[in-house]
């Protein structure tokens, strides 16, 4: 079967409806980015912290990921049925949704002293468009797991491309935790959750100054002082 032979491209609706279906997970360096754009338009943030390691050595556990709460059933940020930094930053998980994260998987190797992450990901049937196209999809599916990627880069370009910048920001931070321990300037142990909690981001940069920038971060504050004179 050729894979774009009848198979639809996923247009977004623009309904706004994903921005109040559940609370929003995302990285670190998101949460920071986040925290100061809402600072700059009087919005209040809520986080819960996501998956923590605790570094015995610093007596601190290390956010690997937050949760944004919703206010009052629907993001911080939406106004109407539009998000009011669509064009500043999106977290990834915005960025990529419909295809979304079932769960994240994280692997902790004592041994080598090495943390990895794995993502489980899938369409969400909470899109309307989705439940649209889920036959035709299901069609295309059935006899093709190995054609997947192809499939989703004909369905979804944007959101798959972002799904996976997002896994591999993940993956990057992972890994220089992953050297701090093995050169001995971390302990990485399961959490503890009676000791305090760091942003891993904020961590991180104390040990790699170029962090920011390998982040695309210094492109998003060029973005953030234009908006914020128009504003």
């Amino acid at each position: 079967m050729t894979i774009n032979a009848g198979l639809p491209v996923f247009k977004c609706e623009m309904c706004g409806s994903c921005c109040k279906m559940s609370p929003i997970s995302i990285l670190p360096h998101e949460a920071v980015v986040l925290e100061s754009l809402a600072d700059r338009i009087n919005i209040r943030l809520e986080y819960i912290h996501g998956y923590m390691v605790y570094d015995a050595l610093g007596g601190v556990n290390l956010a690997l990921s937050y949760i944004m709460q919703l206010n009052n059933g629907q993001c911080p940020f939406l106004e109407g049925s539009k998000c009011r930094i669509h064009n500043i930053f999106k977290p990834y998980i915005c960025r990529s949704f419909p295809y979304i994260p079932k769960h994240v998987k994280y692997h902790i190797d004592d041994v080598n002293k090495y943390i990895m992450a794995s993502t489980d990901y899938g369409l969400s049937l909470a899109c309307s468009v989705v439940r649209k196209h889920k036959e035709i999809l299901e069609k295309y599916w059935a006899g093709n797991e190995e054609s997947v990627d192809k499939i989703l880069l004909h369905y979804f370009k944007d959101g798959y491309l972002a799904a996976v910048e997002g896994d591999n920001v993940r993956s990057l931070m992972l890994t220089l935790l992953s050297k701090l321990w093995r050169d001995g300037l971390v302990e990485i142990r399961q959490a503890n959750y009676t000791a305090p909690v760091v942003n891993l981001y904020e961590y991180l940069r104390r040990f790699y100054p170029d962090l920011p920038s390998a982040l695309g971060l210094d492109r998003i504050a060029y973005k953030v002082r234009a908006w914020l004179k128009a504003y």
